[in-house]
């Protein structure tokens, strides 16, 4: 019986990678590549596109193919994950920027006139003709109050537009114009999820979380951005987590965990799962069902794990044995047949004793770990 029968049997199902929501914790690397190699062969078998959060600090970053997969850097341009971020008509598309704003510290008024100017520029730009969404090229012809009043001068040579209106709107312009300026420098760092084609079945997607660990903007905006499309496309993705377990805020993984929608498989895999603080710790058990704990280096994470798989009854027995030391009890005959001596068994009453003791989970060996899933908690070896 392999890992995933296990699982199957423990939750009275039929077991497949790409319907469960897996926690793998720990620094065995044979029981990581093991699982990881399962989940991406399921995953590129249902088609789905694939999100890998890489939140390592590793020399090489993943590249090249995987299981089948073709791997894309999300900051390479290629991949647009948000291609309508800049539409604000609807309340959902204006929600959608002003979060992400909000993420690079931007204040609520300032990102409603963000909003505000936004909405101007597409207004403009439809009564000039133009239908398409709006790019970061086109508020490129925006960036200045001299192009804004050029653009309505020509709405008014077209008949378009009166001369009041459009000495209405510039005054508009002015009031958010404060605003706009900001908001064009941001539209640097946004550019890469606004550009490229969207993704498609069978794409592995890298969001390079490891390489801006001291940029929290940057991350909380690209896990946004990838949350976005997830929601958008619950039944078709599947999100992957790799985290080195080197502590610091680690917010966006607990983000992440709690917004995925039901339809949309999650894995973590981490080198220590169990240094998350509490609340993060209850998101992360709460959101990956199934849970596999191998070797940890942490004494107390492994004394977490000891306490999370519970106690059992342990009945003790002792036994003694008392020596009849009289001259008449210890002939030859007598010591012979053990007749000088009596034994007695002593059946104590139960105790709690964890089921697995912190001691083990620091040592388990190789291609050891604790699966602990549906209420049970087993220690299984796993074989390629």
């Amino acid at each position: 019986m392999n890992y995933l029968q296990h699982i199957g049997a423990a939750q009275n199902s039929k077991a497949s990678c790409a319907d469960l929501r897996m926690l793998v914790s720990g620094v065995d690397a044979l029981v990581r590549e093991i699982v990881g190699r399962d989940i991406v062969s399921a995953c590129y078998a249902r088609g789905k596109t694939l999100f890998i959060l890489d939140n390592t600090q590793e020399k090489v970053p993943l590249q090249g193919e995987l299981g089948g997969y073709q791997i894309t850097d999300l900051l390479s341009g290629g991949v647009c994950l948000c291609p309508d971020l800049l539409e604000v008509a609807s309340l959902a598309g204006a929600s959608r920027l002003r979060g992400i704003l909000a993420s690079l510290g931007v204040q609520e008024m300032c990102a409603m006139k963000v909003v505000a100017y936004l909405s101007f520029v597409k207004e403009t730009e439809r009564r000039l003709g133009n239908q398409s969404p709006l790019t970061v090229d086109v508020l490129d012809e925006y960036s200045s109050a001299r192009l804004v009043e050029w653009k309505l001068s020509r709405l008014v040579e077209a008949g378009k537009m009166e001369q009041d209106n459009a000495s209405y709107l510039l005054g508009k312009y002015a009031e958010v114009s404060g605003a706009a300026a900001d908001f064009d420098m941001m539209c640097t760092l946004l550019a890469p999820f606004l550009c490229g084609a969207p993704p498609t079945r069978n794409m592995a997607i890298r969001i390079p979380m490891g390489d801006y660990t001291l940029d929290k903007p940057l991350q909380e905006v690209m896990s946004q951005m990838m949350l976005d499309y997830v929601r958008q496309n619950a039944a078709s993705s599947a999100v992957l987590i790799l985290d080195d377990g080197r502590g610091g805020d680690r917010k966006f993984i607990i983000d992440v965990l709690k917004h995925l929608p039901a339809e949309t498989v999650g894995y973590l895999f981490s080198n220590d799962a169990l240094s998350f603080d509490d609340a993060g710790l209850s998101v992360v058990m709460n959101a990956l069902p199934v849970r596999i704990f191998t070797r940890h280096e942490d004494m107390a994470s492994a004394e977490k794990i000891e306490a999370r798989c519970g106690q059992i009854d342990v009945v003790r027995r002792t036994t003694s044995v008392t020596i009849d030391r009289r001259w008449r009890a210890n002939s030859a005959w007598d010591m012979l047949l053990g007749n000088n001596k009596t034994e007695t068994e002593t059946r104590n009453a139960p105790v709690k004793e964890y089921r697995f003791r912190k001691e083990l989970i620091h040592a388990l060996p190789r291609g050891t770990g604790i699966i602990d899933c549906a209420g049970s908690q087993v220690l299984f070896t796993f074989q390629t």
